[in-house]
């Protein structure tokens, strides 16, 4: 087993002091916890034999979002550094304090994909996303983040890339996703701070939190070699992955009105017409309150699986295409945006 160096507080991650042609695990140390000690990030770096771009991959920026770790672990096996081109920079879990309390927020109940670049000062969650991006991301010549649904919902293997810059497109047209949301860069998200910085990023959603699910997992491996091949770091042939992919110009969530016991219908990736029920949502003795309808036709890109459903819960994320009819002004539709999971 190899030796776990520490890097400390003091000091950012410096890639040319470590040696070529190995794999190397290290503990870099961020902000400070309740303990006075630094919480300590686990990055694993396989630098190549030869020159080549940085590949960054982040997992479990949100605590309980774990498929990307598991992604991660497939591809250390599958990498031999010897053979590299270039460096693999890899974050299994991003959000320490999050994911030892198996929960989405940091500590604080911040949300860390809607403060990055984080601050020098401030609240702790600003002070551990400052040192992630100054000491790590902004190593990366390019970077994969990986994500899931949020508790409580599920997803489909999709990407979240702005399709309009061609670096980006790029990067998602070499995964192997079942949807691509064709997004805009949200401010504060670990992706919209990457390009902004000149790092091509995109966001890969692997299906649902808290679980491995390997074929989700392999198919996003899959992806990931597919990039590593067209960025020269490893040989093989190059293939266009998203022949059967569903693009999508935008996606929203649509709401509940009613409160009670709601059933989903739909199952992920699968295509849904205008004014077709969606969810049901019965009361305590099994009456239909409320039949769900979608407003306008498109995918499934994610779904509610909780029964127990307050009024206005979200209930299916819906990827759609400009050239439908805008949707109604219902609950939930006026900016038209679904939120970063």
């Amino acid at each position: 087993m190899n030796k776990v160096v520490i890097i400390d507080k003091s000091e950012e991650l410096n890639l040319n002091s470590l040696k070529k042609g190995e794999v190397h695990r290290l503990q870099i140390e961020l902000s400070d916890n309740s303990m006075g000690r630094p919480w300590k990030l686990p990055v694993i770096v396989i630098r190549g034999a030869k020159e080549g771009p940085v590949l960054g991959l982040t997992a479990a920026v949100h605590g309980n979002e774990l498929n990307g770790i598991s992604t991660i672990f497939k591809l250390i096996e599958e990498i031999d550094a010897k053979s590299l081109s270039g460096s693999l920079v890899l974050v299994p879990i991003s959000n320490v304090p999050g994911y030892l309390m198996n929960q989405r927020y940091f500590s604080d109940n911040v949300d860390l994909n809607r403060i990055m670049p984080g601050k020098p000062e401030g609240l702790t969650s600003n002070l551990y996303a400052y040192s992630f991006t100054s000491k790590v991301i902004s190593k990366f010549d390019y970077l994969l983040d990986l994500h899931t649904a949020s508790h409580g919902r599920v997803n489909s293997l999709y990407l979240r890339a702005d399709i309009e810059n061609e670096e980006t497109r790029t990067l998602a047209y070499l995964q192997n996703p079942q949807i691509i949301v064709k997004k805009y860069d949200v401010e504060g998200t670990l992706r919209s701070w990457a390009n902004d910085q000149g790092i091509p990023a995109i966001t890969i959603e692997i299906g649902n939190p808290n679980a491995f699910q390997h074929s989700l997992i392999d198919e996003t491996l899959d992806g990931i070699l597919n990039t590593m091949r067209y960025l020269g770091m490893i040989s093989g042939e190059v293939k266009d992955m998203v022949t059967d992919a569903y693009i999508c110009d935008n996606s929203y969530w649509i709401y509940s009105t009613k409160g009670g016991i709601i059933d989903v219908l739909p199952s992920l990736a699968d295509e849904v017409k205008k004014n077709e029920v969606i969810a049901k949502v019965y009361d305590v003795f099994g009456q239909v309150r409320e039949e769900v309808r979608a407003d306008r036709s498109g995918v499934v890109i994610g779904k509610n699986i909780r029964p127990n459903c307050d009024a206005g819960t979200r209930v299916l994320h819906l990827g759609v295409n400009m050239f439908e009819p805008e949707p109604e002004d219902i609950p939930g539709h006026e900016d038209f945006v679904a939120e970063e999971d």
